[in-house]
């Protein structure tokens, strides 16, 4: 599984890229029809392009390199040289041909400049990464979470309208097109761990609810929090906690977000005395159809109840979630809130 995030010194730690294949520097008629007959023949292309810095407002250069790389080899066209040809017009509108890069749009932008064309087939790296749950958006960084390997940035700044490349410049411009490319068929190859919106949601609530437990030793305040965080993130209608009194044999209510609940529930009754009794996360499709419901309030259709536990082991309170639609709740809630309420045991 990927991480979300990375701090730079990790970044710097990893080892560099090392690109694969010749790099083939496209400048006249002939090499561009060359180089286009082997490019439209792959499924795959990553794709860049490079512009000469601008350091004060006025002119926009307009893009000055063209970079293509199929993983085996790269080809870096000179847009100052070749303009944009038909034969790289019809590679850059086959829809077929799949173009991977990050900030596409900003580049297709920038080549229709030269010339109009009706982009199809790109594919942004900058979106794509957001199913698997990574939230860097530079390549530098997505290279360091998805390939374990850091890229230089030291050409980003040169004089890319300057012929001949220098080798340091030609050498950035086909890695970035490269690792664009390595990206793209790391992240196919790994397609079971894309994850949906709403597993994105459960994590980021699961990181800012670490944050909040971590230095706050009251229980009530923490499952407060949590509480207002999970109604906050998913809207659910009800979101709350009902904590064990082992003297009355009672769940009494405890900190929670939503309508007027019932203020205590005897062991092994409704929902939540069911997962008290049988200690381990109950999911209700449909509450009507639960034996021995309790029914706080008739809005309730569906619900799930967690048990929280404390460092011995000892069951001392229960998530419990409501909703107003049926069927809102499935394996991957139960795998979410479980950890959230692990994170109490980790405090008390």
């Amino acid at each position: 599984m990927f991480v979300s995030t990375i701090d730079n010194h990790v970044v710097e730690s990893l080892p560099q890229v090392e690109l694969k294949g010749q790099i083939n520097t496209v400048t006249t008629r002939s090499q561009v029809a060359q180089a286009a007959q082997y490019l439209s023949l792959q499924p795959v292309l990553g794709f860049d392009t490079e512009t000469k810095p601008r350091f004060s407002s006025g002119r926009m250069y307009m893009p000055a390199l063209l970079q293509f790389s199929d993983g085996a080899c790269s080809y870096l066209i000179h847009l100052k040289k070749t303009g944009l040809p038909p034969e790289i017009l019809a590679i850059l509108s086959d829809p077929a041909i799949i173009k991977v890069g990050a900030a596409v749009r900003d580049d297709i932008a920038g080549l229709q400049r030269y010339a109009p064309f009706n982009p199809a087939g790109f594919v942004d790296l900058q979106d794509m990464v957001q199913e698997y749950g990574i939230v860097e958006k530079s390549v530098k960084k997505m290279s360091a979470i998805i390939l374990g390997k850091r890229i230089s940035k030291s050409q980003q700044i040169t004089n890319w309208e300057a012929y001949p490349l220098s080798g340091a410049q030609a050498l950035y411009a086909a890695t970035d097109a490269y690792v664009c490319y390595s990206i793209y068929i790391t992240l196919i190859a790994h397609s079971i761990e894309k994850k949906s919106p709403r597993q994105r949601m459960y994590e980021e609530v699961l990181v800012c609810a670490a944050s909040l437990l971590r230095d706050e030793p009251d229980i009530v305040a923490n499952m407060a929090n949590v509480s207002a965080l999970i109604k906050e993130t998913f809207k659910f209608w009800w979101v709350g906690f009902y904590r064990v009194d082992n003297k009355s044999r009672e769940l009494v209510l405890g900190p929670f977000q939503g309508p007027v609940a019932c203020t205590r529930i005897p062991f092994a009754r409704g929902v939540c005395g069911t997962c008290w009794k049988q200690r381990q996360t109950i999911i209700v499709p449909d509450v009507d159809k639960f034996p021995g419901h309790i029914a706080c309030s008739s809005r309730s259709r569906s619900e799930i109840v967690v048990p929280v536990f404390d460092k011995k082991g000892e069951l001392t309170a229960v998530m419990d979630i409501d909703s107003e639609k049926p069927g809102t709740f499935d394996q991957m809630d139960r795998r979410y809130l479980e950890e959230l309420a692990g994170l109490f045991k980790n405090i008390y």
